[in-house]
């Protein structure tokens, strides 16, 4: 009955997937979709868009974390 999934990208701490998201990016369950389909979608729509870009913005210093919350500069 899900009707959204995604990926989402943030900084790695002692607990598992725990640490401060940096982003975030959904895509829709389709009907008739397989995990293998949704997953290769979530892959293709989600991660390969968010993870170049969060380490582009981190490299350019564009990440930062301010009292426990993470800040994104466009």
């Amino acid at each position: 009955g899900v009707k959204v999934t995604g990926a989402t990208v943030h900084f790695v701490d002692c607990g598992m997937d725990t640490g401060p998201i940096i982003m975030q990016k959904a895509t829709i369950v389709r009907e008739g979709d397989t995990p293998q389909t949704l997953q290769r979608r979530v892959m293709e729509e989600c991660e390969w868009t968010i993870l170049p870009d969060t380490i582009k913005k981190f490299c350019e210093g564009k990440i930062q974390i301010v009292d426990h919350h993470v800040i994104v500069e466009e």
